[in-house]
């Protein structure tokens, strides 16, 4: 059993979130940059005004030794308490998405949500995301938003705002049920808010641009001044119901945005995981297994 931080522990499971600076290094950075970039040079879902790939860490075997990185295991098991952890499978990556306000419990996506029930007062539900941006977002608001606290309220808009600046090789680790956005406008600057309006309006005033065409203007300029903006989401859960419910609710999701049946880890994943003691969720995928056979 590792010695765990209380601390931590409790400041999680107050504030709904947890930032820990400096677990990757830039080396590994770089690499998951050119994993990510190199997937969605021909794969990967149009959304939100980017690119997504649902069930990544089936889908991009290469991301494989992200999950069980030693210093992630390590965050986990002081985080939720115990040696014992189950990963649930979960894993999407972004490239240059906007985003809205919302909760990742699946209650805007499925009746009752991944967890079967708003489940926002039970205190073992402690089921955990892990965001990674793989660029800087300390002057800018194009990282996470989170309304701290918000993981014990159905509400939305409830919680104080908070912005967290965040550095490749951070992470910033949040209870799934929490209010939280990334970014919101092409621009991400404060300062820009208003300009971002204005200057879709001279586009189109003066190159006759439509409002989708002066976006993609826009989002392209923000690149070549910043680059492509790249993030990776995987989750982890204390190995309860609560989890197991999560791990498979979530993976009907991932699958129907896929459209197709790929349920399982890498031999060689599901191998690190063996040998590094943790459980995985897709133990309990039978029943997913035999829907997409009939």
């Amino acid at each position: 059993m590792i010695a765990t931080n209380y601390n931590s522990i409790q400041l999680i499971q107050t504030d709904g979130y947890m930032v820990i600076r400096n677990v990757f290094s830039a080396k590994e950075i770089s690499s998951l940059r050119k994993t990510v970039k190199n997937h969605f040079k021909n794969q990967g879902l149009l959304a939100n005004s980017g690119l997504t790939q649902p069930n990544a860490a089936v889908e991009v075997s290469d991301l494989g030794w992200l999950f069980y990185h030693p210093k992630i295991l390590d965050v986990m098991r002081q985080l939720l308490g115990q040696e014992d952890i189950m990963f649930t499978s979960h894993c999407d990556i972004h490239c240059r998405t906007l985003s809205a306000w919302h909760k990742d419990d699946g209650m805007g996506v499925m009746e009752g949500g991944y967890f079967g029930f708003p489940a926002y007062d039970k205190e073992d539900c402690r089921v955990y995301k892990v965001a990674l941006y793989l660029q800087d977002h300390a002057q800018n608001i194009g990282g996470l938003t989170v309304r701290k606290g918000s993981h014990k309220f159905a509400e939305v808009d409830k919680g104080e705002e908070v912005y967290i600046k965040t550095k490749a090789g951070d992470i910033v680790v949040f209870d799934v049920r929490l209010n939280h956005t990334g970014q919101q406008d092409i621009l991400p600057f404060l300062w820009l808010e208003k300009p971002n309006f204005l200057l879709r309006k001279i586009m189109k005033k003066i190159f006759q641009t439509e409002a989708k065409q002066s976006k993609k203007y826009l989002k392209k300029l923000y690149e070549i001044l910043f680059g492509e903006r790249l993030s990776i989401f995987f989750t982890y859960g204390l190995p309860n119901d609560y989890t197991k419910n999560f791990s498979v609710n979530n993976m009907k999701r991932q699958l129907w945005q896929n459209k197709n049946a790929n349920i399982f880890l890498s031999p060689a994943t599901r191998q690190q995981f063996i040998k590094n003691n943790v459980l995985v969720a897709e133990e309990y995928f039978s029943e997913l297994v035999n829907e997409n056979k009939s």
